[in-house]
């Protein structure tokens, strides 16, 4: 009798264990993550991002400009719309975004000449960044990363005062020489960059 039950003990201890791996093995996989995207495919938060943000650059001059930027962006409005932003003197459209605590503005201007007079602005403060943000780039012509658009690059800062607080906003400007329109972005030196140029420069590189 003891080495029946000890023999039974064991087959059910040995079919227990069998059914369990046979079932690990069988049974369809668990509701959870999607599986990775291939290499540069975009990805559903991504896809989502670019049919929310198309819209603000409907019908601009921008969309070149924009385009790769589109899937990360966050926040976008438009002016004109409820709560946009306001255009400055020489502007035609302004769409303004977020993206990783920065802010990323895309304007298209009534003509080249207001473009670059806008521009011109921007040099002047490229001179007070190389005391401002120390390791400030000179300005050039290039082509953007993803060869979409040529034109002016540079970097610039400037002090703002809000809330009787002040402090350092670093820019980073680059436009189309062929049509009126430009991007830059923005952030606090400090708080935002951590007094470094490099994360700008790397989103500008992905992206631009």
């Amino acid at each position: 009798m003891v080495g029946l039950l000890a023999g039974l003990v064991a087959g059910l201890l040995l079919f227990g264990a069998g059914g369990y791996f046979a079932g690990r093995a069988t049974a369809p996989g668990a509701g959870g993550p999607s599986a990775p995207v291939p290499g540069g495919a975009l990805g559903v938060f991504e896809r989502n991002q670019v049919a929310v943000n198309q819209p603000d650059f409907a019908g601009t001059g921008l969309t070149a400009l924009a385009e790769g930027w589109l899937p990360y962006l966050s926040t976008c409005s438009r002016s004109g719309s409820p709560g946009g932003p306001k255009l400055n003197g020489g502007e035609k459209v302004r769409v303004r975004c977020t993206l990783d605590g920065m802010s990323a503005i895309f304007v298209e201007y009534e003509s080249l000449a207001e473009r670059d007079k806008a521009r011109v602005k921007a040099l002047g403060q490229a001179v007070d960044a190389r005391t401002l943000t120390p390791g400030v780039a000179p300005a050039a012509e290039r082509a953007t990363p993803s060869g979409r658009t040529t034109g002016n690059y540079l970097e610039y800062a400037y002090r703002l005062t809000e809330g009787g607080t002040t402090r350092t906003v670093s820019g980073m400007w680059w436009d189309d020489a062929r049509t009126p329109v430009a991007g830059y972005l923005l952030a606090y030196w400090k708080e935002g960059l951590g007094e470094k140029w490099e994360p700008m420069r790397d989103l500008w590189s992905r992206y631009a």
